[in-house]
């Protein structure tokens, strides 16, 4: 134990040592807009790489059953080249300066990225320029970027992690938007046109939909230049945020699907609050709690699973959940049940409480070491927060939880479990598993 608490603190102590000496040179994020599109800046001259993302808001709400996938559709073709910078081109550039556009998709937005070196960015730029505003549309590159999307979209249920989570948001999200799969379902990508991609960018491709994050060694007066003769050019559209509704679940779950395998596989989904909330920091500090505690009730002293897991995401509509595979399901769950009850009914103690806040922070710490981990940082606190600048309090907001705030949100918000189970059905006693 000593030694674990010895290692702790030297990890701690290292990524303390790392974060004081980046904010000792790096700047402070600033922001600025280029008709209608807001742009955030944060200049880190420490390091030669420069991230740049560019952010489509609105999610699910710029699709239907229908569309489901179109935008990493769209950025996926994006990638294979453009129509001043053809794939064979595009990806000469690319391959000879080392840099990488890449993208992804959530329930609230899409983005495309780039990542450069500083003395290639001029190169890079107008070629990111043109792949996202021009995107060639090739019949080779939709069929290419269309079968990747369908194979994977098919090897989800091969893969029972993949299976689990797909299942458990189809029931969280049960006639909410977020139902909507941002990936895209088969059926959807099947049929999507190339005429349906071109007009979905040109509604899209608003200024005042979009979202800029640039960390890098790059000045303002550089980046407000070439912004205003590239994406400023764009209409600006009058893009506002919809009205969420937040998932309010009035009873706990189960669905169990029947699957021949050597375990069971185990998530439940609770609703938990988003970035925006004061709770949104107590809640992640309890779901860290709460996932040490599972590891070492549930593997350490009773080896009934070898990863029995918390987590918490960080979306509009927000929820957390955990998760276990064992071949002993109802007394597994009895446990990760008493485990959440116990936070909610014993106020854990104040050297614990500084220790999982010291574990947590270096995470955090480690998390944003590279360019890229902070703009999307900064974005995420922009989008799904209450803007960028609540990235400067994050740390500040974590230290100033205790033990009473980690015993209200546990109240609060661990209840009415969506729980979904593949596996052996006569193994669940589903009292058990709506306990909670």
């Amino acid at each position: 134990m000593r030694t674990y608490r010895i290692l702790t603190l030297a990890v701690v102590f290292l990524a303390l040592l790392v974060l004081c000496t980046f904010n000792a040179v790096a700047q402070s994020p600033e922001e600025f807009s280029v008709n209608g599109l807001k742009v955030v800046l944060k200049t880190n001259p420490t390091n030669d790489i420069i991230s740049v993302k560019l952010y489509l808001r609105g999610g699910v709400f710029n699709i239907n059953d229908s569309t489901q996938g179109i935008e990493p559709l769209i950025f996926g073709i994006a990638e294979k080249g453009s129509k001043k910078y053809p794939k064979e081109k595009l990806f000469q550039i690319l391959d000879r300066t080392a840099a990488s556009i890449t993208h992804s998709s959530t329930h609230d937005y899409s983005s495309i990225s780039l990542r450069c070196l500083k003395h290639q960015f001029d190169e890079l730029w107008d070629v990111f320029i043109d792949v996202v505003m021009n995107p060639a549309f090739t019949e080779e590159d939709v069929n290419l970027v269309r079968k990747t999307m369908l194979v994977n979209i098919r090897q989800r249920k091969d893969n029972p992690d993949s299976y689990l989570r797909e299942l458990s948001n189809d029931l969280f999200y049960q006639g909410h938007a977020y139902r909507l799969n941002p990936d895209g379902v088969e059926s959807s990508v099947s049929s999507i046109r190339v005429e349906q991609m071109k007009s979905h960018l040109s509604e899209h491709l608003k200024t005042s939909k979009l979202l800029l994050v640039v960390v890098g060694n790059i000045s303002k007066e550089v980046l407000a230049e070439k912004v205003k003769t590239s994406f400023g050019l764009l209409p600006k559209g009058d893009y506002s945020v919809p009205m969420i509704l937040l998932v309010q679940h009035s009873s706990a779950a189960v669905k169990v699907v029947e699957q021949q395998m050597p375990t069971n596989y185990i998530r439940g989904s609770f609703s938990v609050p988003n970035q925006a909330d004061p709770d949104y920091y107590a809640m992640r500090v309890a779901i860290n709690i709460l996932g040490y505690r599972l590891f070492e009730e549930v593997r350490t002293k009773r080896n009934l699973s070898y990863a029995p897991n918390s987590r918490m995401g960080n979306e509009l509509v927000n929820q957390a959940f955990i998760y276990v595979t064992t071949v002993q399901p109802d007394t597994t769950i009895k446990v990760m049940f008493a485990e959440m009850k116990k936070l909610q009914t014993e106020p854990i103690s104040a050297k614990v409480l500084k220790d999982r806040i010291a574990l947590f922070l270096t995470d955090y710490y480690m998390g944003n070491e590279t360019n890229s981990a902070q703009a999307e940082f900064l974005a995420n606190c922009e989008i799904v927060g209450k803007g960028w600048k609540t990235a400067e309090s994050f740390i500040e907001n974590i230290h100033h939880i205790t033990a009473a705030d980690i015993q209200r949100v546990a109240n609060k918000y661990f209840r009415n479990l969506q729980m979904v189970v593949i596996g052996d059905p006569k193994l669940i006693d589903k009292t058990i598993f709506t306990s909670m």
